[in-house]
């Protein structure tokens, strides 16, 4: 199951429209229209807004396709029960974004307060463990090492995180 489909089982599971699934991972109906059209991929931000958003997902599943969908100690929800995965109106990612009275960014997507409750985001350390091991995985016995992996923002900056070198 690539990317792409592994959203739209999550859409579909959840019992979620495009626009609620929006509202809960605080990625724009346009980009999701591009990602199931298969006109785009789905990127790191994505994939992390959709852990934050959906915090009883499996983070392994969700940017490898491996192990479950859900996480072990997930409370037992009906499938296609949108009622207790968000309020109505979703989750507020952004309050502590500030935005621009400029009004050249007119349509653009802008988030909106809609509820006071925040899913737990994945801790760094936990997506960094998975990433590390399903790169691990796909290598096989080939023993290579992770030395940097780089994590590019929206606003232009990244964070680059290295490994100690051994000699």
């Amino acid at each position: 199951m690539n990317e792409k489909e592994r959203i739209e089982y999550i859409i579909k599971d959840k019992g979620l429209s495009n626009v609620e699934f929006s509202s809960i991972t605080g990625i724009a109906p346009a980009t999701i229209s591009h990602i199931s059209s298969g006109r785009s991929k789905p990127t790191l931000t994505i994939l992390k807004g959709i852990l934050a958003g959906f915090p009883d997902l499996n983070p392994e599943w969700v940017f490898m396709g491996t192990g479950p969908v859900y996480k072990k100690n997930k409370v037992s929800e009906p499938s296609g029960d949108a009622g207790n995965a968000a309020p109505a109106g979703g989750y507020d990612l952004f309050s502590s974004v500030e935005h621009s009275k400029d009004d050249s960014f007119a349509g653009a997507y802008r988030p909106v307060k809609t509820s006071s409750i925040k899913p737990a985001a994945p801790d760094a350390d936990e997506i960094k463990d998975v990433i590390r091991e399903s790169f691990e995985a796909m290598m096989g016995k080939q023993r290579r090492q992770i030395v940097e992996v780089r994590i590019f923002f929206d606003d232009g900056t990244y964070e680059a995180f290295s490994t100690p070198k051994t000699k």
